[in-house]
C-alpha cells in the first residue's frame, strides 16, 4: 500500500529541542514531504500537544514552504488547515469536550491530593489549563520521573483517566482520546486508514499512536526516548539515524519513495 498520509508529531520529531544549536526543520524533510504530496496526493498531519497560536508562530517565522493539511491541538481536538485557517471537526471535538469535562468533574479528589504533593513534595510548577486540570513542569528528568511514577499509582484508581507526559511537563485525559485515536479520527474523515498511514514520535505522548492500529508506517527520529525506540522497534518499524527532522526525511525516503 502506498504511503498516503504523513503524521508526524511536531516538538523533538521535526523540530530540535531548545538544547540544540540548529533548530531549524530540514529542507530534506519538505522536499520529501512534497515529493509524496505531487506522486501520492498525500496529506500531512501535525499532532502535538501545543495550541494553534503556538505552532501557527512556529510555521510562520519558520518560513514553512507549506502548512499541514491537518492539525491535532492538545493531543485531542482535531482541525482541518484551510487557506492557513483551523476548522474544527465539531463531532470530535464535541465528543472530546464531553468526555473530559464529565470525566475531570468526576475525578476532583484527586486534583487536591495531586496539588498539596506537588506543593509540598517537589519543586515542579502547576497550573490549571484550558485541556486539563493541571498542567505540570517538573524541574528536571528525575523530578519528572517521580512525578511520573506517582500519577500512575494514583490514578490507577480511574480507569478512564490518562497522563500524557512530554519531556517534563504533563497533562492528563480521557483513556480513549489521545493521538492515536485523534489520528484516527482524521483518517476516518478523510477515507485513508491505517495501510496507508505513517506515524512519527520521540517521546512518552506519541506512544499512542505509535500503533500498528493507527499506522503501518512508524518511525523516531535518533532523538527518540528508549521507550519510544522500542515501541516502534518491536513493531518492526524504522528508527532514523539521524535527530529530528532529518531523521523523518529518512524515513520517508524509506517508506514512500
Amino acid at each position: 500500500m502506498a504511503l498516503r498520509l504523513v503524521c508526524t508529531d511536531f516538538d523533538g520529531t521535526l523540530l530540535p529541542g531548545i538544547e540544540e544549536e540548529n533548530r531549524s526543520i530540514s529542507s530534506e524533510f519538505f522536499a520529501c514531504l512534497d515529493r509524496l504530496r505531487k506522486q501520492e496526493g498525500a496529506v500531512w498531519v501535525i499532532n502535538t500537544g501545543r495550541p494553534w497560536e503556538s505552532l501557527r508562530l512556529e510555521f510562520e517565522q519558520r518560513g514553512f514552504p507549506y502548512w499541514p493539511d491537518w492539525v491535532v491541538l492538545g493531543e485531542r481536538e482535531v482541525y482541518r488547515i484551510d487557506r492557513r485557517i483551523p476548522i474544527p471537526h465539531r463531532a470530535w471535538n464535541q465528543r472530546s469536550a464531553e468526555l473530559h469535562r464529565h470525566l475531570f468533574a468526576a475525578t476532583l479528589p484527586l486534583w487536591k491530593r495531586l496539588r498539596q504533593f506537588l506543593r509540598h513534595e517537589t519543586k515542579a510548577v502547576y497550573q490549571d489549563a484550558e485541556w486539563s486540570p493541571l498542567e505540570i513542569l517538573a524541574s528536571d528528568a528525575a523530578e519528572a520521573d517521580r512525578i511520573h511514577a506517582t500519577i500512575l499509582d494514583w490514578i490507577a484508581s480511574f480507569p478512564d483517566l490518562s497522563v500524557q507526559r512530554n519531556f517534563e511537563g504533563f497533562r492528563f485525559s480521557h483513556r480513549e482520546i489521545h493521538k492515536g485515536s485523534a489520528l484516527e479520527a482524521v483518517q476516518k474523515e478523510i477515507g485513508f486508514d491505517a495501510s496507508s498511514t505513517l506515524a512519527a514520535g520521540d517521546h512518552h505522548n506519541d506512544l499512542p499512536m505509535l500503533d500498528r492500529r493507527y499506522a503501518a508506517f512508524l518511525t523516531c527520529p535518533a532523538n527518540a526516548i528508549p521507550e519510544v525506540k522500542a515501541r516502534v522497534r518491536d513493531q518492526g518499524g524504522y528508527l532514523a539515524g539521524l535527530p529530528a527532522s532529518r531523521g523523518i526525511a529518512q524515513a520517508l525516503s524509506r517508506f514512500g519513495i
